[in-house]
């Protein structure tokens, strides 16, 4: 069930009047207040354009910020409770049902495979639902593009193209996840995968809560994990340490907040850092500039 309430600008649809899962389609809508109860659609990227907005599924928090998105499998259910002071603004891309595992399918397979069998069963994608960190818009890019070209009601010459890029990236990114799970120290698979099942629990917490005190403990105990083997495993898996994840994150959100003119006093404390100095000095670290230099983008 869907349901909209409140100050809620009408969503855009492109194609008008496309049908969830027969079609691919993009729905970008801004609303300060929007709810959406139980809903299970076909396999979709859910992005945010402006602020940031949480998405339930399997009774977890996943809370997509302007540099992260969120891939919900075929007939997975999610909800969301959007009560926001300022409007939010979401782009997401709906996949035809079996459209992104065809992909799949010939993006790993020869061509002779394809002409021999072209109806042979498709791979499932089952890990690829999660949230995912994109700071260097591999993904994100294209799907902003396209919300935008879609809402101005033109017909984007690349709609097709879109949708079968936007797939390819996704099956790569697959194939980054499953080198991740065999990375994960442990000998059964089904240790490796219960493993690696824990890490994305750790990293969702520290989605949820980075931009206020963060401690091992906590993501340790969201992870069910002990703090060694989580920040053992983690640091192996993803090639960086929660604390490094965490603060790349803020980083992200700062450097995004700042492009809209919040000061960067204000940005400090909203994203959790503590102290200024320590903002200023990881910042120019990272970016090679100083915070106060990040103008607003024109729009």
């Amino acid at each position: 069930m869907v349901r909209a309430l409140g100050n809620m600008t009408v969503q855009y649809i492109f194609p008008d009047g496309a049908r969830l899962g027969e079609t691919n389609l993009v729905l970008h809508g801004r609303a300060q207040r929007h709810v959406v109860q139980d809903f299970a659609g076909p396999l979709s990227i859910k992005s945010v354009m402006d602020g940031q907005v949480c998405w339930i599924v399997d009774g977890r928090r996943l809370l997509v910020d302007e540099g992260s998105f969120l891939v919900l499998n075929d007939g997975q259910k999610y909800s969301m409770d959007v009560d926001a002071p300022r409007v939010m603004e979401t782009c997401c891309a709906f996949f035809q049902q079996g459209f992104v595992e065809q992909v799949a399918q010939d993006v790993t397979s020869p061509v002779k495979e394809s002409l021999d069998a072209p109806t042979r069963q498709a791979p499932s994608l089952h890990f690829l639902s999660r949230l995912h960190r994109d700071m260097n818009g591999v993904i994100l890019s294209r799907l902003r593009s396209l919300g935008e070209r879609c809402s101005q009601e033109l017909q984007p010459s690349s709609f097709e193209e879109d949708f079968m890029v936007l797939s390819e990236k996704l099956v790569f990114l697959y194939q980054e996840i499953t080198a991740q799970i065999a990375s994960v120290p442990a000998i059964r698979s089904s240790t490796r995968e219960e493993l690696f099942r824990r890490l994305q629990l750790a990293k969702e917490y520290i989605h949820s809560a980075a931009d206020g005190p963060v401690s091992l403990d906590d993501v340790a105990r969201a992870a069910c994990l002990s703090r060694y083997h989580l920040h053992r495993a983690f640091t192996t898996v993803f090639r960086e340490t929660p604390h490094a994840y965490l603060t790349t994150l803020r980083l992200g959100r700062a450097h995004a907040r700042l492009q809209k003119g919040c000061s960067v006093t204000d940005v400090c404390t909203e994203i959790g850092f503590s102290s200024l100095s320590s903002f200023i000095r990881l910042f120019r670290r990272r970016y090679g500039v100083s915070p106060s230099s990040i103008f607003p983008k024109l729009f």
